[in-house]
């Protein structure tokens, strides 16, 4: 969350929200002045999201698909997606980017927290493994080229963290016009 620095009075896309704690740590620093949607494509944690966070005035839980076109275009400040991009069937990543983007403000920002598709070494050898045994339907992560998505819908200044050992990864992805 340090990372897409949410400010007082902005709006935030929390985007596969699944049970609402990132999305409820946002609203508090977003403040009553600002607004936060949590998507989530599970009927099941969007109703846990509401019963635990519904009490948030300046926060909200839609089930939606998150790889179909939203009601929001220009709307958000930022984006956060944590450990969900890697979910998403192969051929509907980019679409999710792409909307995105179209819900970004001018200067918004686009913060992505998942595993490092580009991992190697030793990285990659235990990061296999775990996807074998338990993420087997989305092995094809690892040839996902995510900076080269991002850049391909129109973000810009795309700033690639990697976290323990570089099996994790913060991305950064900005809207700016040239």
């Amino acid at each position: 969350m340090e990372v897409l620095a949410p400010r007082s009075g902005e709006k935030i896309l929390d985007l596969c929200s699944g049970t609402g704690r990132v999305a409820s740590w946002i609203a508090t620093a977003v403040g009553d002045a600002g607004e936060v949607v949590g998507l989530d494509i599970t009927e099941s944690m969007v109703k846990i999201a509401k019963e635990r966070y519904g009490g948030l005035r300046n926060l909200i839980f839609l089930q939606r698909d998150v790889t179909k076109p939203w009601e929001y275009q220009n709307y958000f400040d930022g984006i956060f997606t944590s450990f969900a991009l890697h979910e998403l069937p192969e051929k509907k990543r980019l679409g999710a980017l792409e909307h995105s983007f179209q819900a970004l403000k001018e200067r918004g920002r686009m913060v992505i927290v998942d595993f490092n598709p580009q991992v190697s070494g030793r990285g990659k050898t235990i990061l296999l493994a775990f996807f074998k045994l338990f993420e087997r339907d989305n092995l094809n992560f690892f040839s996902f080229n995510q900076n080269e998505l991002l850049k391909m819908v129109g973000f810009k200044r795309i700033e690639a963290i990697p976290v323990l050992a570089g099996m994790f990864q913060i991305t950064l992805a900005q809207r700016i016009s040239d």
